[in-house]
């Protein structure tokens, strides 16, 4: 039975047969039957052990816990905790010291009410810290609507997720006691600076409620135009911080709205034009609810996470089609890739950077040969020579014919030969790879086809990320090698056209995230869910759960049209 449902039938009927007068003693007493008699669930066995270990006493009511039970009402309110405004029994709490409070309640029943008020607060409580560090997000069912996609569309989606258990007792049984509540709180949050700044975006949304309706027009509007038009753009993106707040609202296309134009362009990765055209509108017209649900997918996926990441790492944001280098809370470098088709996803997992290999060679992993290279060899016998690609059966260099290869297409044996393809510039990987060895083959990498990272949606590997500039993170990657290496250095190991493995002293962590909504100098960015694993999540949240996914058949078209041109063998 619900606990609002609880307070209600107590304050129907008085649960005893005489009149109490109002002492901690009686409070206590009523405070041991509720916990004894109307305590059930995981959160119940939870609430029995905090009162257990504080000598089964009131926590919440008198004047010495007036300030704690303040600050605990006040975070079950807070955003910064409870960002989905869940009821957390929030009326009937409000409703019980009202009636207290105005002396509502008759004599006979004050202790009971009393009693009952301090079990709700703290079950409150301890469901509030559950919802900070667990969420509501079913994370088995996402992994099983991920599983589906493989048989049912043959996308192997993969996310090693590790969501969190409930947190130890001590610590929430401490808080409690001493009332150290909002920094109890606040240490449990997850991913903290992430998670603060979309919490912060989330209350800016919510205020902003909607936006202003621009109507569509085949004609864009440019620098020197007048229209009305021109004055719902400046409203609209004035509201998202684009165009400055104290800038005049009126119908000249000025030079400041055309830095503002180019500012949204860009963080909605659309073309860079200083123009607003119908694709523009289009976005601009999206409601705020559509940001608000996005915000809120993203803080679920924060709980997948530690309080911070390490002093240094790398960070490849996989919608965002952007790697970040951290040092001791600073980025220090920020660099373009490109990821996984949205039928090849790249995974999204934790690791460690270990080597770099300059010159390095490509071996096609199996599912590519099966895949691709069996089908490119029947149109195109040549395609091995021209790449400067080897086949070795074992150590021993070997040729084959199509006869021996057409066989293992579609089977699930494995090809019994390896292909692999010599250093140079038309290496697929480029002249540089970054290895953290993992059981998916992928890693970063150099490209021969660098046109890639100048795409709107860099979505063009079979799941490896070809990182632009590789060779500026090789100077940031390489202040970890055993010995110095010079720019003349690693120009001299590239002219040797031989693989050279560089190992590092410490590996480097590396985290492959999929966030689509963040907040970056000042100004939220909210990115197209590439893999649809923000609608998954959504649809696996409590409240909105659907029991299976299914691929909008645009999206179908979408992969279609990116095959058609895909380049064959891409990593």
């Amino acid at each position: 039975m619900k606990f609002l449902q609880l307070v209600i039938l107590l304050l129907l009927a008085c649960s005893l047969s005489f009149a109490q007068p109002l002492t901690l003693e009686n409070i206590t007493a009523n405070l041991k039957q509720g916990i004894a008699t109307k305590l059930k669930g995981r959160d119940g066995a939870i609430v029995k052990e905090v009162y257990a270990k504080t000598g089964n006493k009131p926590l919440w009511i008198g004047a010495e816990n007036q300030e704690k039970m303040a600050q605990l009402i006040q975070a079950i309110k807070d955003p910064l905790f409870n960002y989905k405004n869940k009821h957390f029994d929030q009326k009937a709490i409000k409703k019980l010291l009202f009636y207290l409070d105005n002396n509502a309640i008759s004599p006979a029943k004050k202790a009971a009410v009393y009693a009952r008020l301090d079990l709700l607060l703290t079950n409150s409580y301890v469901r509030l810290v559950r919802f900070i560090v667990e969420g509501d997000v079913d994370w088995g069912l996402v992994q099983k609507k991920f599983k589906a996609l493989e048989e049912s569309n043959d996308i192997k989606a993969v996310w090693e997720m590790h969501p969190k258990r409930f947190p130890p007792h001590g610590p929430l049984i401490a808080a409690a006691k001493n009332g150290n509540i909002y920094p109890y709180l606040t240490s449990l949050l997850p991913l903290e600076e992430r998670y603060r700044k979309l919490v912060d975006l989330l209350k800016e949304y919510r205020r902003m409620d909607t936006f202003p309706k621009i109507p569509y027009s085949n004609t864009p509007l440019k620098p020197g135009d007048y229209s009305s038009r021109v004055k719902l753009v400046k409203k609209r993106l004035q509201i998202s911080g684009d165009y400055p707040k104290n800038a005049p609202i009126d119908s000249r296309f000025d030079e400041t709205l055309r830095r503002a134009v180019i500012t949204y362009q860009k963080r909605y990765l659309l073309k860079v034009t200083g123009q607003v055209d119908k694709t523009m509108t289009w976005y601009l017209n999206q409601p705020a609810r559509k940001n608000i649900q996005a915000i809120i997918v993203n803080l679920d996926k924060t709980k997948l996470y530690p309080k911070h990441f390490e002093n240094e790492y790398i960070e490849v944001n996989i919608p965002d089609f952007n790697l970040r280098y951290y040092k001791n809370g600073e980025m220090v470098m920020k660099k373009g890739v490109v990821v996984g088709r949205i039928d090849r996803p790249t995974p999204i997992f934790d690791d460690k950077l270990e080597y770099v290999v300059i010159n390095p060679t490509w071996t096609i992993p199996d599912n590519l040969i099966k895949r691709d290279l069996i089908h490119v060899l029947r149109e195109n016998p040549n395609y091995l020579i021209d790449h400067n690609i080897h086949v070795f059966r074992g150590n021993k260099e070997v040729e084959i014919t199509q006869e021996d290869l057409d066989p293992y297409e579609h089977s699930d044996k494995k090809v019994p030969w390896r292909f692999v393809q010599f250093p140079g510039d038309s290496n697929a990987l480029g002249r540089i790879k970054f290895m953290f060895p993992n059981k998916y083959a992928v890693y970063l990498h150099d490209t021969d086809n660098k046109n890639l990272l100048d795409r709107r949606y860099k979505v063009y590997s079979s799941g490896c990320m070809r990182v632009e500039q590789p060779f500026d993170l090789a100077r940031l990657v390489l202040q970890h090698a055993r010995r110095h290496y010079t720019q003349e250095d690693i120009d001299k190991i590239i002219a040797t056209d031989k693989p050279t493995t560089i190992r590092l002293k410490r590996p480097i962590p590396i985290h492959i995230v999929y966030f689509t909504v963040y907040k970056e100098n000042g100004l939220a960015y909210f990115k197209h869910d590439i893999y649809l694993y923000d609608k998954i999540i959504e649809e696996s949240t409590a409240g909105h759960k659907k029991e299976t996914f299914t691929v909008p058949k645009k999206r179908f078209i979408i992969m279609k049209e990116q095959k058609a041109t895909q380049k064959p063998l891409s990593n």
